[in-house]
This record gives C-alpha cells, structure tokens and sequence, in this order.
C-alpha cells in the first residue's frame, strides 16, 4: 500500500493538469478566445466566492446546539414583510400612473388614428388589469390564514405571474391581427383619417408626442426601482414596465414615420411591437411554470443544503439521496 500510494498520488495530479485543456491560458491561443477563458475563469471564481459565502452564512445559522428555530424563522418572515411592502408600494404607484395614463393615451390614439399608438394604449389598459391581479395576490398573501394554507401562500405569486402572461399575450395576439389585415387591405390608419396623421394639425401633434414622451420618461424611473429588488412582484412590474417603454418608443417612431415618409411603417411597427410583448411573455410563462411543478434546484442550492445535511450533526456519516427541488419562487 505504502508503494501505490505515491503512483496514485501522480496519476491524480497528471489527470488534474489535463482534464480540462480549455481553461489553461497560453499565448497560442487568439485574442477572443483568451478574453473568453478568462471571462469564464472570472465567472467561475465568482460563483466560488459566492458559495463560500454561504456556506459561512450557513455556518453562523448553525454554530450553537440548541439551533434557534423560531428566530430563524421570525427572521425570514420579516424580510418577507419588508419584500411585499415594497410590492404593495410599486403596484399601488404604477396603477396610479396607468389609470393616468391610460386617458391620456386613448386621447393620443384619438387624435392620431395610428395604430402603433393605438397598440400603446391596449397594452396601457392591460397594465390596469395586471397591477390590479398583482395588488390582489399580494393582498391574499397577507391576509390568508396562515392555517389554512401554511406553505401554499407564496404560490399566489407565481400564479398571478401565469394569468398575466396569458391576458397580455391574448390581447397583443389579436392586435397582431388587426394588424395584418389593415397592411392586407391597404387600409394604413383606422377611422376616417388615411394617410394623414397629424396633417395640419400641429396642435394634435405636440400634444401627442408629450404624451408618449412623459409616459416613456416617467416610466424609465420606475423601471429602474423595479430592477433594484428581487422580489418576484418587482420583477413582474418591472418587466410590465420595460414593454410600455419600448411599446411606447416604436409607436412613436412608426407614427411619425408612417405619416411623412412610408404609411405601411404604422401597422408594421404595431406588430413588432405586439409581437416581442407577446413572446416576452409566453416565454416568462414557460420559465415560471416549472417553478411550480417541482423543477430540480441550482447546483448552488443543492451544494449548500447537502452540507448541512451532512455537517449539523457528527451521528450522520453518509446520505444515501437528496432531493432539491422548487416550490413557488424558491428553492
């Protein structure tokens, strides 16, 4: 035994130089190949770090016997709190400024006849209908009765997810093919106005870019503050938020330019518009469903609760098997 030991000793380190070529940086290889090994390098350090970091959070959780449960868990339950008040204030904010904002862009869709800026205010009176859904599953959650349902309130969230994603994609679907048969018939802008948007009408004019613009900027704010949390609600409203600039930004540009320098530009940028909602968010649909039906964990998850299991007691010296999996938005 004494002799294999320094032979398999070697063989373990020669196996470790060549299991992976790619991560070893030489100056054979080219510029972007460099920069990509050591992109992936610095990424996997990161997570590394990251990791390392947890665990000592998870260490301090566990350092004494008689481990505190109740703290703990009151510990939990208050960043919970804090995270769907913030929901609660977000969602209260952006429905103020849709219920405003949507008189406003059905006065632009009015004096425009433009169906790009006709696509803006659908997707505004959608966002009335998604704030509404969000408010109300965050109300649930805080006023369900924790005995009736002691794990399946966080649920609400994702399920709220789900039912937005299927109105919004419904509702850009049909705009879609409102669309399409305006280019099919030649018919460029509803109502009794073709081919002259905005014409001698200057007043209409600014009024209507005013509209669009402070809507864009006021949402540019709020997006912003979305994206800072991570909170699922946050993320929902902020994705909410990112398709009304962007509806709002190519509704702006097809108008003017479907009024002076090509008409089938209006409906064209109404279907692209509608078309990214919609893909946006059947796709945030597909991502969000296998959080409920019990998608397997991230490694990183699974590394950490395999160590407590195995650590927070000397008694245990193997696991036989584990499963990590999601329930709601967490693992």
């Amino acid at each position: 035994m004494e002799e294999k030991e320094p032979l398999l000793e070697n063989q373990r380190i020669e196996r470790r130089r060549t299991s992976d070529p790619r991560l070893i940086l030489t100056n054979k290889a080219g510029f972007f190949t460099r920069r990509k090994r050591l992109k992936k390098l610095k990424e996997f350090y990161e997570n590394q770090d990251r990791l390392i970091e947890n665990y000592h959070i998870d260490e301090q959780c566990f350092n004494k016997s008689d481990f505190d449960h109740v703290a703990i868990e009151m510990a939990r339950n208050e960043m919970n709190k804090k995270g769907q008040r913030m929901d609660r204030l977000m969602a209260r904010i952006i429905f103020g400024l849709n219920v405003v904002l949507l008189g406003a862009n059905l006065m632009a869709s009015i004096l425009s006849h433009s169906y790009s800026v006709v696509s803006a205010f659908i997707d505004n009176a959608m966002d009335l209908t998604t704030s509404l859904i969000v408010q109300t599953s965050v109300w649930a959650i805080n006023n369900t009765n924790m005995l009736n349902y002691p794990r399946g309130r966080e649920r609400l969230e994702i399920v709220s997810v789900i039912v937005c994603s299927t109105i919004m994609g419904v509702a850009n679907i049909m705009m879609i093919v409102q669309s399409a048969q305006a280019i099919i018939s030649n018919q460029n802008f509803p109502g009794p106005i073709k081919n002259k948007l905005f014409k001698g009408q200057s007043r209409s004019y600014n009024t209507t870019i005013s509209i669009l613009l402070g809507g864009i900027i006021i949402r540019i704010i709020l997006l912003a503050i979305c994206y800072s949390k991570s909170s699922q609600g946050c993320k929902l409203m902020g994705l909410d938020l990112r398709n009304d600039i962007l509806t709002s930004v190519v509704a702006l540009t097809c108008a003017v330019i479907g009024d002076r320098y090509w008409p089938l530009a209006d409906p064209i940028g109404a279907i692209v518009v509608c078309s990214f909602i919609a893909i946006s968010w059947m796709a945030n649909v597909f991502s969000t469903i296998p959080l409920m039906i019990g998608r397997r964990a991230e490694q990183e998850a699974i590394s950490r609760i395999l160590r407590i299991a195995i650590q927070h007691d000397d008694k245990i010296k193997h696991i036989d098997h584990m499963m990590v999996y999601h329930l709601g938005n967490v693992p």
